[in-house]
């Protein structure tokens, strides 16, 4: 019985080894002493690129505004933007102080603070566009503007696709002449925007 079982596990090894498919050793030789002197292997090579995005060189928004007696005459100034994204991004602005202030000390019915707008509007490679204006104070702390803070995957203005080439992005401050019930108190008034961007998926 034993004898026999061997025989049956030696059989089936044998049909198993006829079941595997065949593979055909082959050998090159120098040339003229064979028939075969080179060899095609396929090797299949697989990699990917992963999203970039920032301002390229240069094409952050720079500069300033210095507008006398702003509040009789406003004022409005373009930043040009020029992105280095290869994907779809997002831009955010934060503002320090919400607005136009100043350190003077404040007087009994005069202001220290004059609002401003700002506007941003981006241009992708493809002609795709994505804007958006809010007043400064939506961009302070706690603000409630569509882009305020700092950019990342799901804060800022959208653009949904590559930006990479100077397609005439920009942001822009801008105000009419001052309107509030108490006129502004006299002194320099400034406002700082910080202005990040990030890939979004």
């Amino acid at each position: 019985m034993r004898r026999v079982l061997v025989q049956m596990l030696a059989i089936l090894v044998a049909v198993l080894a006829i079941s595997q498919p065949a593979r055909a050793q082959v050998t090159a030789y120098a040339a003229g002493q064979g028939g075969t002197n080179s060899i095609d292997v396929g090797v299949e090579v697989r990699a990917s690129v992963r999203s970039r995005c920032g301002f390229a060189t240069g094409g952050a928004p720079n500069g300033s505004i210095d507008q006398a007696d702003f509040d009789q005459t406003g004022f409005s100034k373009d930043f040009a933007i020029q992105l280095n994204c290869t994907a779809a991004s997002r831009i955010a602005v934060a503002s320090a102080n919400g607005g136009m202030a100043t350190a003077a000390p404040g007087a009994t019915g005069y202001g220290t603070k004059a609002p401003y707008q700002v506007a941003l509007r981006m241009i992708a490679d493809n002609g795709t566009t994505a804007s958006a204006t809010c007043d400064a104070a939506g961009l302070s702390s706690g603000g409630d503007c569509s882009f305020a803070g700092a950019a990342s995957n799901t804060a800022g203005l959208r653009l949904g696709a590559a930006s990479t080439k100077v397609n005439g992005s920009y942001l822009r401050v801008s105000a009419p002449s001052y309107a509030g019930a108490a006129p502004l108190v006299a002194g320099r008034y400034a406002d700082t925007l910080t202005i990040t961007v990030s890939v979004s998926p």
